[in-house]
């Protein structure tokens, strides 16, 4: 017997063989809906032939002393598959290829050709390492005639999924788009192999068995019962705001009884779209037997606001809230321990997760990545605010979603009240159902939800701060409350030192900022509320981190002009349920000092806005507006939307990367294939968030201060490890500027700030407190 894993205590063996027929049924299994139930099966059973031999037996069983990793263990299936494929059809070969991939790759992604054009293939397959030995022992997991049976099963699919893919793209540059859609493809297969491989691992080495995904159509019609509850508790409100929410809510639930691919949900901002997709999501899984619902959020804001109630409905133990910030809060180990398997295999039906964590998913190299596609295939996926993908991430989106419909059995719900137009692109279109608007037509909504006006202030060159400051607080005084949302966080913070010496003595200000931490925001935004909901006179200055999920209603917002979804957003601010029976203003202005020297994309924003405001257009929050700012902004940036980077001096993109990987087949002087992929230089590359930052842990209150003191005390790594979990809420993200100017004051610590550089004001700052300032 070969071993294939050692389980302590008790010396307990679980052979290659059982190791292999395991994970070739678990890989079988999560493909099968997708077509590719075979392919899962072959990957699975060839995954780890490389073990078929005495070193590796040796390794295992510690008769020897070769390190962990030393061993490749993945080249010998996979050249066992491109040789069985030596003599067939030349497309067969390309099957074999494609899912000797990943195998090659279960234990981390690859580059196919790499930037001196080497086939990465080619090397791994010619490997020789104990290969004769191997052979001689495959048949224990896989006997020649059946290997050939299974590869004549797989490579079917395999070609008719390719053949469907090729199909799918459309446009200019149809070519690249299918590569895409086939290294997503080999992605999917490489999603279910890892988390088939990791499964039966841990079940083995946990004495334990992960339980197989549950029927989960009796949980569909408990929560398609209490969302009815639920709703019943508005039935009686008669307002005409109430009235369309459930008549939005009801064309959700009628759009339901039809299959869906991708499509549009556009509701004005307040019009109950989170209730209204969830409730379309439960009776579409029902009707359809799909597996699960994944709701995402740009902004942590909005994510925990709607956690709650999706959590309510759900039901705790069916429900996973998957980001940064959950495992600070989770003191039990055992609890954290389950938490983080949750969060790696998003195996839980009903999920709730962030932009980043969904972009991730679908690009990152890391492997807990990659092990969660899968989990998309038969699901409602929920895309909320739409309009916060990342522009240079516009084709990677629109195409990844094609392939999850198209694919993976998926229904994608575009939710905004924004919508970009990713449909009428000429190139890398997002490819929307022919019926592609879930509420139907919207006119009457946007009508009904007219509770606000936005009205352009702007002046030629600009208001400079005291201008802009008598402004400001003319409008509080006319309406009783004020939010001013600027661009910058520099602005902010002289806006509201301007806005405190004026106002000081007639309202309640509170400034937000992202140097803020999140505990303090949050306190902070708790407060904000209170004094809103009491009517005292408040002014909150702020930064657009407050646009977007964060259910707050001023009677009166000033906005620094930027894109007008941004307006549309900061319109969402105000007058949030009409409850000041009247239409409230939302005012656009500019500032001579701004400076957008290193944001560029806002400034961009700005002049766009500022063509369509200078062409008269009356109503900016209107649908079609919105969509021709939009479109200008796409062709503004046309040649950035691909997610552009640098391979080594050259110039290309992470959508080339993933597709042809064009720029590397022209160092090897060769027409490119369609399998060529250069997976992990560009799951490395992508970022959804700036990485040029540098996260701190600021002394906010006792027990941040307290973490901080034991980090700096003498403890284990175990330790260090834990309190920084702990910590997280606890972080603010800084730029590298900020960082040498508070090493230069003595402020920083290795990760931790010193206290008098964090103000319960404006969070940390280059000054240093002199005093603490009373917080609300």
């Amino acid at each position: 017997m070969f071993t294939a894993h050692i389980r302590e205590p008790g010396n307990e063996k679980q052979s290659v063989k059982e190791h292999s027929e395991n994970v070739s049924a678990l890989a079988g299994e999560f493909l099968r809906s997708c077509g590719l139930f075979e392919t899962g099966k072959l990957a699975g059973l060839l995954h780890d032939a490389g073990k078929l031999r005495a070193v590796f037996d040796d390794y295992i069983n510690k008769r020897n002393n070769m390190r962990r990793g030393s061993i490749d263990h993945s080249y010998a299936g996979a050249r066992y598959l491109k040789e069985l494929a030596e003599n067939k059809d030349p497309k067969i070969k390309a099957a074999a290829a494609g899912i000797a991939h990943t195998i090659l790759s279960h234990h981390g992604i690859s580059d196919w050709l790499d930037s001196d054009g080497n086939d990465e293939y080619q090397r791994r397959t010619s490997k020789n390492d104990d290969y004769e030995e191997i052979c001689s022992n495959i048949s224990d997991i896989i006997p020649e005639q059946m290997a050939d049976e299974m590869l004549s099963a797989a490579a079917e699919e395999w070609l008719n999924i390719a053949g469907k893919l090729m199909r799918l793209a459309k446009g200019e540059d149809a070519k690249r788009e299918a590569a895409f859609y086939i290294g997503m493809l080999e992605r999917l297969i490489q999603s279910a192999l890892i988390d088939a491989d990791r499964t039966d691992t841990a079940d083995f080495m946990s004495g334990r068995a992960t339980e197989h995904e549950p029927d989960r159509a009796g949980l569909w019609m408990n929560m398609d019962k209490r969302m009815d509850e639920m709703l019943a508790a508005f039935s009686k409100l008669t307002d005409s705001i109430s009235v369309q929410r459930r008549s939005i809510s009801d064309r959700c639930a009628a759009f339901a009884e039809h299959k869906v691919g991708a499509c549009r949900l556009i509701v004005p901002t307040g019009g109950g779209k989170t209730l209204s997709s969830l409730r379309f999501a439960i009776k579409h899984c029902k009707k359809y037997g799909l597996k699960r619902i994944i709701y995402i959020a740009p902004f942590m804001s909005i994510l925990e606001q709607n956690s709650d109630i999706i959590a309510s409905i759900a039901g705790e133990e069916n429900f996973l809230e998957h980001h940064s910030n959950m495992v600070s809060e989770i003191d039990n180990t055992k609890e954290l321990e389950d938490y983080l398997l949750c969060a790696e295999r998003w195996d839980k039906p009903v999920i709730a997760t962030t932009m980043v964590q969904f972009l991730n998913t679908l690009f990152s190299a890391k492997t807990s990545s990659v092990r969660r596609m899968h989990r998309l295939c038969d699901s409602v996926i929920i895309i909320d605010e739409v309009q916060s993908v990342p522009i240079r991430c516009t084709d990677l989106f629109s195409l990844a979603v094609n392939f999850l419909v198209d694919q993976c059995n998926a229904s994608v719900v575009l939710c905004s009240a924004t919508q970009p137009p990713f449909d009428e692109r000429k190139s890398y279109r997002l490819l929307l159902d022919e019926e592609k608007d879930m509420a139907g037509d919207h006119t009457k909504d946007f009508e009904v939800f007219r509770r606000t006006e936005i009205i352009p202030q702007l002046k030629k060159y600009g208001y400079d701060t005291e201008e802009a400051v008598g402004f400001c607080s003319e409008k509080f005084r006319e309406n009783g409350d004020l939010l001013l949302i600027v661009n910058t966080k520099a602005q902010a913070k002289e806006m509201y030192e301007k806005l405190r010496e004026q106002l000081g003595s007639e309202a309640y200000l509170i400034h937000l900022s992202t140097n803020m931490c999140p505990a303090h925001r949050k306190k902070r935004i708790g407060t904000l509320r209170r004094f809103l909901k009491r009517n005292m006179p408040v002014v909150c200055v702020t930064t657009q981190l407050i646009e977007a999920g964060v259910d707050i209603s001023f009677r009166c917002v000033v906005r620094a002009i930027a894109g007008l979804d941004n307006a549309a957003q900061a319109a969402g601010r105000c007058n949030r349920s009409g409850e000041y029976n009247r239409i409230c203003p939302v005012y656009l202005i500019n500032f001579k000092s701004e400076n957008l020297s290193r944001l560029e994309e806002i400034k961009s924003a700005q002049d766009i806005s500022r063509h369509i405001i200078d062409n008269g257009d009356d109503d900016l929050l209107s649908v079609d507006v919105q969509s021709r700012y939009f479109n200008m902004l796409f062709e503004r940036y046309k040649n950035e939307l691909s997610y552009n980077v640098k391979d080594g001096s050259q110039d290309s993109s992470i959508l080339e990367f993933l597709s042809t990987n064009k720029g590397r087949w022209i160092v090897r002087q060769k027409t490119e294939p369609i399998i060529s992929q250069a997976f992990r230089t560009a799951g490395e590359l992508f970022e959804v968030i700036d990485s040029r930052t540098k996260n701190i842990i600021v002394p906010y209150n006792k027990q941040a201060r307290d973490i901080i003191a034991k980090l700096e005390s003498d403890i284990s790594p175990q330790e260090t490890v834990e309190l920084l979990r702990k910590a997280q809420k606890y972080t603010v993200s800084i730029y590298s500027g900020t960082e040498k100017r508070l090493i230069e004051k003595g402020a920083l610590d290795l990760n931790t700030l010193d206290k008098r550089f964090y103000s319960n004001e404006f969070g940390v700052t280059l000054e240093g407190a002199e005093q603490e300032v009373l917080i609300f």
